[in-house]
């Protein structure tokens, strides 16, 4: 046990040394510049950052993994509310795909209702997999008119749910994120501090009538859209690096007391760390060519350490309750392997055991999820509405008993839809998702 955990803490020690290193540098030398005008709530997030780094090279650990954790929720948070902007921006993309056919002028649709329905089953009957049959049942659900009342909607929903009872209730929750972020119910609550352009902007846009619609308002939803979707894009990125440097400084924590360490690859690592902190504590953001020169020294070690990482083979699930410091060390190997991977917000809760979803838990998720959507769908225009149905259907577990369901629920999503321009722009957008995956019309 103790053999194997050093052998971990020092392949990950090493990686996450060497990376924290160069991701101090990209983000003095790219974000930075792009968050001069950030309001003091986000900027104080990488102050706390290199505040804790500050504290870690000055060997004053005491209560860092407290604190490393806090901001790890803290960025998590900021990072949930970027991607709930992200989900309506895709809703309301969904709605300006749907009417872009009124204002501009696009190649017709050659193939019928009938021949494209039966493409899309054979499309669909085409993958052997029930995986990948099943994903593309979704990706067509997301692109057909939705013509649902709130109740049959909220039917669909509950009955798709109950497809976790007996599973894993980590599943059951990811997917109750997924759908709750595409309802928009957590845009238009009461504003949260630092998002006040982005608040303006979807404000804005529940506000513009898709029925009065003309090119010059459809155009400037379009522009709006498209700021709105550089912005999120930005804080995504910033989010995404303060946390993978949260997590290799969480790593070197974690690790250093056992990790069996490069002297000279540290010493160079330690220098950009060190040199870079005092340039940020100072206010300045001009790295200076000495720095510069100190990036050579570690090119390859991150790839190199990563590709060790990946060879190692722990298993450490089974002793995380051992008394001791054998479960010690089987937690912090367990906490060490999730930071090491590629799902850079993973929890780093280890949790115990836990009961299977019953059906009272897919009844109480479903009914949060019910009164926290029906007020914000009686409140958005159709198009809208329908975007924010059709996405979360795109992500529910196949709720169809046979093959038959599926082509009737698609021959049923075009009949009922009497808008031409939108029903051609699902088609196209159908007929795009089968030629993506290289599939040639029957």
């Amino acid at each position: 046990m103790a053999h194997n955990w050093k052998r971990q803490a020092s392949v990950a020690y090493g990686c996450a040394l060497t990376r924290l290193a160069l991701n101090f540098y990209l983000f003095f030398e790219e974000l930075p510049e792009k968050y001069e005008d950030e309001n003091t709530d986000q900027r104080a997030l990488d102050g706390l950052l290199f505040k804790m780094a500050g504290s870690f090279l000055d060997g004053e650990n005491k209560g860092l993994l407290e604190q490393l954790s806090s901001l790890r929720l803290r960025i998590q948070d900021e990072m949930h509310q970027a991607m709930a902007f992200s989900d309506g921006l895709q809703v309301y993309e969904y709605a300006l795909n749907r009417v872009e056919r009124r204002f501009i002028q696009c190649l017709p649709i050659e193939v019928g209702e009938e021949a494209l329905t039966a493409n899309l089953m054979r499309y669909i009957g085409e993958a052997k997999e029930a995986a990948i049959q099943n994903q593309r049942i979704q990706m067509i659900m997301g692109q057909l008119p939705v013509r649902l009342t709130r109740k049959k909607y909220f039917g669909i929903v509950h009955d798709a749910l109950t497809a976790y009872i007996g599973s894993d209730p980590a599943g059951l929750k990811d997917m109750m994120y997924l759908i709750k972020g595409c309802s928009m119910a957590g845009i238009f609550k009461e504003p949260k501090s630092g998002y006040a352009g982005l608040y303006e902007i979807f404000s804005e846009l529940r506000d513009i009538s898709f029925k009065e619609m003309d090119k010059a308002s459809y155009e400037h939803v379009r522009e709006r859209v498209s700021e709105a979707g550089d912005t999120i894009m930005v804080l995504m990125e910033y989010y995404t690096s303060l946390q993978e440097m949260v997590n290799d400084l969480y790593i070197l924590c974690l690790t250093g007391d056992w990790a069996v360490r490069d002297a000279k690859e540290e010493e160079h690592a330690v220098e950009i760390l060190q040199g870079l902190r005092l340039l940020y504590e100072q206010g300045k953001r001009q790295i200076p060519q000495e720095l510069t020169d100190c990036l050579p020294n570690l090119e390859g070690i991150q790839e190199e350490y990563a590709e060790k990482y990946q060879r190692l083979d722990f298993h450490w699930e089974d002793n995380q309750d051992a008394p001791g410091e054998e479960g010690e060390l089987a937690r912090r190997g367990e906490m060490v392997d999730r930071l090491m991977s590629t799902s850079t917000f993973a929890s780093l809760e280890i949790r115990k055991g836990c009961d299977s979803v019953t059906r009272e838990d897919v009844e109480k998720a479903a009914n949060q999820f019910f009164a926290e959507a029906e007020p914000v769908l009686s409140s958005l225009q159709k198009p809208v509405a329908r975007g924010v149905m059709a996405m979360s259907l795109s992500y529910l577990p196949v709720f169809f008993n046979s093959p038959g369901e599926i082509g009737e629920y698609i021959r049923n999503s075009l009949a009922c839809c009497t808008d031409i321009a939108e029903k051609e722009a699902c088609m196209d957008l159908l007929l795009q998702v089968m030629e993506s995956d290289g599939y040639g019309l029957l």
